[in-house]
């Protein structure tokens, strides 16, 4: 392998991008040289190798550390073995602490050699082949919160989306009794020729083998990728290198914390599928009738108290009418939840909320930390865009249903029609149905 070609080439292609997706929940701002991502429970910098001589420096590192510290975010920095000697004196000086030195490896799919073990019940299973063991993904979180440090830990990647057709996998080794005995996770980073080891639990290259599929993919990703890169130190790097791994440089993680309890959770998170959205369009159907349907109207047997708009009113008014629209429902779903400042509370509490696509991927969010400058978009839309578009209390205890087919918004709950009636009615005109 051409190392220094490889590590030219990642250097180029993927230190200091600015993603044109960002992950879940995630804001990304550049300053300089530097990219700075903000993920609501920690951020990061990452930048392309420094000159030798950077202005300013200690302001640079300092702002940054000045940013991550108005949100309460922990914060991660990798300084590589070819940066200049001067960032890791200022990353000190602005109270990063460093972590242990790793070795940041590459390997090309075609040379690879990571071995295939036999057995019907062992061998390499994929967590993205839609036969799954829900076990597997246990045994998999412990693994790798008892492992590391990862490049990317198994909960960070979770959070970014997981598992995704033609971006990301996950992987579990089996044992010969069918036990799992160490797993690992990748992505590809689009647009680029590499596929990133997020981590691998052990010295298992083997995990390896699931993801070549990655870097073909390049209908989903661009251009088709052809080399694996990883972070790596003791047993795990002695294996890679013998797997056909070579030595791109090093890499070191300066970290540093803020003085409060960071919050736990992303400010956006998605929800997977079934696995997160199902129980909760099972209660829709059972307790309030929601019967999709293209002619049969309303479809949704709204609670009591609840009010049904027709939206046939903002076809004459443009862009500005649904712009009113989506201001007047974030003013009441953030009314009617608390704001709770450096707590990650679940569910049910009164600060999470759903909105949910009907057959397509929702997402949890805490509405007083999305929409503004700095922060996430305030996830979907409240007007029904071609499909079922709801906001839920997950308790569904309030909410508002958009039926694309009748063309009505649905408001449901006392203390969201508190909030929202009156200006709906306004903005709309006379509601189409009403249950008290």
């Amino acid at each position: 392998m051409d190392v220094g070609g490889v590590r030219a080439r990642y250097e180029a292609q993927v230190r200091g991008r600015v993603p044109e997706w960002p992950a879940v929940g995630a804001v990304v701002e550049r300053d300089g040289p530097l990219v700075r991502t903000h993920y609501g429970t920690h951020g990061t910098v990452e930048h392309q190798p420094l000159p030798a001589r950077v202005p300013d420096l200690d302001a640079l590192v300092l702002r940054q550390r000045e940013a991550f510290a108005a949100r309460n975010e922990p914060a991660r920095w990798n300084a590589y073995g070819t940066e200049a000697p001067a960032l890791a004196g200022a990353l000190a000086a602005a109270g990063f602490v460093p972590g242990p030195e790793r070795s940041l490896l590459a390997a090309e799919f075609a040379r690879l050699t990571p071995g295939r073990p036999d057995g019907r019940r062992s061998g390499v299973h994929s967590l993205n082949s839609g036969t799954e063991d829900p076990a597997w993904w246990a045994a998999a979180r412990g693994l790798a919160a008892a492992s590391g440090p990862h490049a990317k830990g198994l909960a960070e990647f979770e959070a970014d989306g997981g598992p995704f057709y033609g971006r990301a996998d996950a992987a579990v080794l089996l044992d010969d009794r069918g036990r799992v005995a160490a797993a690992g996770w990748a992505e590809r980073v689009p647009g680029t020729s590499f596929v990133s080891v997020g981590g691998l639990t052990g010295p298992h290259p083997e995990l390896l083998l699931p993801w070549q599929a990655l870097g073909q993919a390049a209908h989903v990703t661009g251009r088709p990728a052809t080399h694996y890169v990883a972070e790596a130190a003791g047993d795990l790097r002695t294996a890679l290198l013998t797997a056909g791994f070579g030595e791109l440089t090093t890499v070191r993680t300066f970290r540093w914390d803020p003085p409060g309890t960071p919050v736990p959770v992303r400010p956006v998170r998605q929800l997977r599928g079934e696995l997160d959205t199902g129980p909760v369009w099972e209660r829709l159907e059972r307790e309030f009738g929601f019967r999709p349907s293209t002619s049969r109207f309303p479809g949704f047997d709204a609670p009591a108290p609840s009010v049904t708009w027709s939206l046939d009113a903002l076809d004459q008014g443009g862009d500005e009418r649904l712009d009113a629209l989506a201001r007047i429902a974030r003013r009441a779903l953030r009314a009617v939840t608390v704001a709770v400042t450096g707590l990650g509370l679940g569910p049910g509490d009164g600060q999470t909320l759903y909105w949910l696509d009907w057959q397509h991927i929702g997402y949890a969010f805490d509405p007083h930390r999305v929409g503004g400058p700095g922060r996430p978009k305030w996830p979907g839309s409240v007007y029904p865009d071609g499909d079922y578009y709801l906001y839920l209390d997950p308790e569904l205890r309030f909410g508002t249903l958009g039926h694309p087919w009748e063309h009505t918004l649905c408001v449901f709950g006392a203390p969201l029609l508190a909030e929202a009636e009156a200006e709906l009615t306004v903005l709309l005109g006379e509601p189409v149905r009403r249950r008290d």
